[in-house]
């Protein structure tokens, strides 16, 4: 019984080797499995600034980690095929969670612009209280991909809170689709990484602008009253001051 099952299994290991030759004649001998890729968002330098600034301003701010749904949370890149299908790709992830990644970048960006004497994250306040927090959610960071076209998209929303009264200074919302010409997976986040900064410089302008107009006198009507304050108006234009300047440092 033992050299028939010897036999038997010198058969079995003989058919085995034969199906694998086959099956690497028909892919090709040198054919490999593809890799994991991994990413991150650039964080793009920044140049510029509101007239009259006076930043830093002596304050202390707490950029809290921004929310996200569950499903975009995770390392896998998602793809959107249409309004109801999402997908993981299973080759190409973040090299972190996308909350932390995005918390993460918009320190940097806030940091870069040196618009407060101190900018932290949720462990740096657990001894100090802040004088103005930062928080926001990011609803969706996907690429569209339909098979023949491909998009970046990126949904977020930011606030600016007073903790002294809790007074929103200052909030955006957006939602961003910037379509890529490649199916490389580099291009889309490369177009994600233009959507966050272009966002990022105009929230700065317009921060910025926030905390300087307060250093001016408000202007005074015929009446002999204080005139409404029109700088909303004027935010949207003031906020262009800033320009994103790829491979230059910020001043």
């Amino acid at each position: 019984m033992r050299p028939n099952s010897r036999v038997s299994r010198c058969g079995q290991a003989l058919i085995l080797a034969a199906v694998l030759s086959g099956c690497a004649q028909l892919l090709g001998g040198d054919t490999k499995l593809p890799q994991r890729r991994y990413f991150k968002l650039h964080i793009e330098p920044l140049r510029g600034s509101v007239e009259d600034s006076e930043r830093p301003y002596p304050f202390r701010l707490q950029v809290k980690g921004f929310e996200m749904p569950r499903a975009y949370d995770r390392t896998n890149i998602i793809l959107r095929r249409d309004q109801y299908e999402l997908r993981r790709d299973n080759l190409h992830y973040w090299m972190e969670r996308p909350s932390d990644m995005i918390t993460d970048a918009v320190k940097q960006y806030l940091r870069q612009a040196d618009l407060f004497t101190y900018v932290g994250g949720d462990r740096d306040f657990f001894e100090h209280r802040p004088d103005y927090v930062l928080s926001g959610s990011v609803k969706a960071i996907e690429r569209f991909d339909s098979g023949d076209l491909w998009a970046a998209h990126l949904v977020m929303t930011m606030e600016l809170v007073r903790q002294a009264d809790g007074k929103v200074i200052w909030q955006d919302d957006f939602d961003e689709e910037k379509q890529v010409f490649s199916p490389a997976m580099i291009h889309t986040v490369a177009a994600l990484s233009g959507i966050l900064g272009q966002r990022m410089q105009k929230a700065i302008g317009e921060i910025d602008f926030k905390f300087s107009s307060k250093q001016r006198p408000a202007p005074i009507a015929s009446d002999g009253e204080t005139a409404p304050a029109v700088r909303d108006t004027v935010l949207q234009t003031e906020a262009d001051h800033y320009e994103l300047i790829p491979g230059k440092l910020a001043p």
